[in-house]
């Protein structure tokens, strides 16, 4: 177990593009990571789910999180507790990206390259499609 603090700044790390936008790995820890996605404009990612429990907080821009029947919007300054296991689907209707943070717990991965290799094996497998 490492003893030290980690600081990331969203500027120096590269982002990663995926089905659901762009994301930037900050953080992993033994218990949390922390990624920083930028959702486009137009986007929507049908419902799914996660073993980990979530926290998204948005930073700008707003978003629709769909989680069965229920429909909410958040927009800047606002965070949304997915338990794991919930499916949940979002959707940005506005013109600009959104940005938001992304908390979970346990991590889904123990690295931002564990989870770059996860996401080129993702990319590769659809074009092979």
């Amino acid at each position: 177990m490492e003893k030290e603090i980690k600081i990331k700044s969203i500027d120096e790390v590269e982002g990663l593009e995926t089905s659901e936008g762009i994301m930037k790995p900050l953080i992993f820890g033994e218990r949390v990571a922390v990624i920083h996605l930028e959702i486009p404009a137009g986007l929507e990612v049908p419902p799914h789910a996660q073993s980990s429990e979530g926290v998204i907080y948005c930073l700008s821009g707003e978003l629709e999180v769909i989680s069965g029947s229920e429909t909410v919007t958040i927009g800047s300054g606002t965070a949304i507790l997915v338990p794991p296991n919930i499916e949940v689907g979002i959707k940005n209707h506005g013109d600009a990206p959104v940005n938001a943070i992304l908390i979970s717990s346990p991590p889904p991965v123990k690295s931002a390259d564990e989870l770059k290799n996860i996401l080129k094996k993702q990319i590769g497998g659809e074009k092979e499609k």
